[in-house]
């Protein structure tokens, strides 16, 4: 794993991925989920829906539907609340999801791999927000056992 922030808690503590992966029924803001066939943040998107039993709302700037289901230009715009905030875009772009998840209240923010933003997840940390870096919840939930295919 790679440390993206000089803050121990960043460190993906398993009591916290293993409350955040078997939450049925929570809800995931993916933000970045588009329907473009082939792309990673798709299939995890469908992992927590079907696998796992998470309500999954689409973020995307296009607000374009995923599998039919309606998506949402920002978090703002999502009407109810949300449980866990997925970040699957640029380390550039977290530090603007961070924000937004901060003002709508969230708690928890998942980075997947390769969201390399070291300022997002020291700023989240600093909000008192619990945070996982650089891992996926595809991953972490078949090493749980969580789940039963890809």
């Amino acid at each position: 794993m790679t440390q993206l922030s000089n803050s121990p808690q960043a460190a993906n503590a398993p009591g916290l991925v293993d409350t955040l992966l078997t939450d049925a029924g929570a809800t995931w803001a993916v933000v970045g989920l588009t329907d473009t066939p082939g792309r990673v943040a798709k299939s995890i998107a469908a992992f927590l829906q079907s696998e796992l039993g998470m309500d999954v709302i689409p973020v995307n700037r296009r607000r374009e539907p995923v599998n039919g289901q309606r998506a949402y230009g920002r978090l703002a715009e999502i009407p109810h609340p949300i449980d866990v905030v997925h970040v699957f875009v640029n380390g550039d772009a977290a530090v603007g999801v961070v924000d937004e998840a901060i003002r709508k209240g969230v708690k928890n923010l998942w980075f997947q791999i390769g969201v390399d933003s070291p300022a997002a997840v020291d700023k989240a940390l600093a909000a008192g927000l619990n945070v996982v870096t650089d891992t996926c919840p595809s991953i972490e939930g078949r090493m749980r056992s969580l789940g039963w295919r890809m």
